[in-house]
């Protein structure tokens, strides 16, 4: 059986990408919001500062921390592939708001 497509809501052979990746060590930012094609990113780090390693072993335990995220309006349209996420300034929520009102209406009456 075939996968009904979504409608697509941009195109990135015009828009270009429009997510990208921030990958920190510690403190310190070592790429920072490099375009990416879409938000599922696998990456690896390797981390060449001495101090850094020096650092990660007195410690026990080096930070890394990499960061997907994108423009805004992608990232809602992403995150509402989910029926159940209400992104700000929707139609879904402003139903899901309507819903609520009703309720809030209807309970005060009884």
């Amino acid at each position: 059986m075939k996968r009904q497509s979504i409608e697509p809501t941009y195109d990135s052979r015009e828009t270009g990408p429009r997510f990208h990746v921030t990958t920190r060590i510690g403190d310190e930012t070592i790429v920072f919001q490099q375009p990416i094609p879409d938000p599922f990113v696998r990456t690896t780090v390797h981390v060449g500062n001495r101090w850094d390693l020096l650092r990660g072993l007195l410690r026990g335990r080096l930070t890394v921390e990499v960061i997907v995220s994108g423009d805004y309006e992608v990232v809602n349209d992403v995150l509402e592939l989910d029926a159940n996420t209400l992104t700000p300034n929707s139609t879904r929520r402003d139903e899901f708001n309507g819903h609520l009102a009703d309720a809030i209406k209807e309970s005060s009456r009884g």
